[in-house]
């Protein structure tokens, strides 16, 4: 991201291994450089015309998650060739998630599958309960709050194990902390629930 190293990276994982919160701090990383950069879900892509983004391969990081969603659509196939063809003369930095490997997606240019396994491509391991416990407590104090040990337990005992879900209720749980000037406790992450799912 700063000029060194590879210019392509790929992270490999299930769908609770971290892809989405890691694209998401190299983004942070290169915002905080002064670097250009662009961040897509390659979902978003699958819905959409491809010809309707002409700027994706502007800045210098390019940062794709579920790269995967486009295997099978030739056009958006071709534009990430493009991208990479770009990252790969220097430039612009890709980093990209899948949650497959190259070799076995289902993609129509084989071009690009050739050019997803030129860099570096980091599988990245499922989580047992001490690594969730400690992503989320790490997540928590970067949001300014603390979580204990027992309110980890009872969000990995009564919310789903999906990393990105439970990133996705820290965000509610951080809103609820400082509007109510509460610490977040288990009462606290029950009404907080409770109040959103209506």
């Amino acid at each position: 991201m700063l000029g060194h190293g590879e210019a392509q990276i790929g992270l490999l994982g299930g769908p609770a291994s971290g892809k989405t919160h890691l694209l998401n701090a190299c983004a942070r990383f290169a915002h905080g450089q002064g670097r250009q950069l662009q961040l897509y879900d390659a979902f978003d892509f699958a819905q959409a015309d491809a010809a309707g983004f002409d700027g994706l391969d502007s800045g210098d990081l390019i940062a794709i998650d579920n790269l995967d969603a486009i295997a099978g659509l030739p056009e958006w196939e071709a534009r990430c060739y493009r991208v990479i063809n770009r990252c790969r003369d220097g430039e612009c930095r890709l980093v990209y998630a899948l949650s497959q490997r190259p070799a076995v997606l289902p993609l129509r240019l084989e071009d690009l599958r050739s050019r997803l396994q030129w860099g570096l491509l980091l599988p990245l391991p499922d989580h047992d309960e001490n690594d969730l416990r400690s992503i989320l407590a790490r997540r928590a104090r970067l949001l300014g709050f603390e979580l204990s040990n027992e309110v980890l337990g009872y969000l990995l005992t009564h919310h789903a194990r999906d990393l990105r879900a439970q990133m996705a209720i820290l965000e509610r749980l951080d809103g609820a902390s400082l509007s109510r000037q509460r610490r977040v406790t288990i009462p606290l992450i029950k009404q907080t629930l409770a109040e959103t799912a209506e």
